[in-house]
This record gives structure tokens, sequence and C-alpha cells, in this order.
């Protein structure tokens, strides 16, 4: 499977408010979180990697050991997840054809997931597809490039579920229900250990 014409962007803007403490930076596995998403794409297969940041940018690029990655900053990162998206959206290859969109606070994210994602964009007359958990859509979900200029309508804390009922969307079965858990608040963190 060639992985030339997929790209992965993964959103690690966010200030962590709810959290008090940049989640990119949580021990997990014997990395960060952020580190360990990034590794799990890379098992995957995927080799452009845009990687978003915002708050805490300077901290997250100086834990980030990885050369090959594209680093976009996005100045309004404050003005919400959107914001974000576009910036990587914006930084694509023209030849892109699949972008897959990954949050950097799902511990459970694993390099099979994105095979089984990237498996399914071969050929698929669907735009979007995602992992579906007992009927619940989840992250992290493939764009094809027809959709690419529907997020710039995005606004605020909109993501790429705002699009989910313009385009033609393929769901793919995923058993391990850990992948809905992601890392907002303290709580959260303490489910995590």
């Amino acid at each position: 499977m060639s992985c030339k014409r997929f790209s992965a962007i993964v959103l690690a803007a966010g200030g962590s408010s709810r959290l008090g403490k940049p989640k990119q930076l949580i021990p997990w596995r014997g990395t960060t979180l952020l580190s360990y998403t990034i590794a799990e794409i890379e098992k995957s297969g995927m080799r452009d990697i845009i990687l978003v940041l915002g708050a805490s940018s300077e901290a997250i690029q100086n834990s980030i050991d990885n050369k090959g990655l594209r680093i976009v900053i996005n100045p309004n990162w404050k003005s919400g997840k959107a914001s974000s998206i576009n910036t990587g959206i914006n930084v694509l290859d023209a030849e892109t054809e699949w972008a897959m969109i990954f949050l950097c606070d799902q511990p459970y994210i694993s390099a099979d997931l994105v095979k089984c994602l990237l498996k399914a964009g071969q050929g698929s007359q669907a735009s979007i597809i995602a992992p579906d958990v007992n009927g619940e859509p989840s992250n992290p979900v493939l764009f094809k490039n027809n959709t690419f200029q529907a997020f710039s309508e995005l606004k605020g804390e909109e993501g790429g579920k705002k699009l989910f009922e313009q385009f033609k969307m393929d769901l793919i079965p995923w058993q391990d229900e850990r992948i809905l858990m992601d890392v907002d608040t303290l709580e959260d963190l303490q489910h995590l250990n």
C-alpha cells in the first residue's frame, strides 16, 4: 500500500485549560502522549506527518525527537479547533489525496487502527472514513481532498464531524472501545493510571 497520497494532521495546539498542564506532554507508555501518537502513526507507514502546535509550542517542540515531522504553528489556536485544522489543511501538498486528522489526546490510538483506515481509503467511493465503535464514529478520521475546502467554513470548536452529513461517509467497525477515550481533565488522567 502506498502512503504517499495520505497525510496525517495531528492537532496539538490547544491550551489544555481543563487539565491545567499541556496534555501533549503527559507521560504515557514510556514517552509522552503526543510522541506516542506520532510513533503509532509512523508505525502505520504514514510518512507525511503535519503537527499543528499553538500553546506551549516551544516546550512541546523540545520534547519531540522526530526530525521528519512538518511542524506548523497556529497563531490563532485560542480561537478553537477549526483554526488548527485549517492550519494543517493549508500546508498539505497538492498531490495529497487523503488527510487523516488525529487528536493528540487519544491514548489508545494504534497503528493497526490507522492501517485499517488507510486500507479502507484505497479505492473507496466515500469522502470520509471513520472508525465506528458500537454505532459511534470516533477519531482519527480520514478525509478525501474533495472535502478540504469545506473545512474553511468551520468556526471555533467545530471539527470534522461538522462535515459528516455533507459528504458520503464509510464507517469501519472497530472493537476497541478505548479509542473513544480522550484526556481533557485530571479525572481522565486518573483513569489512565
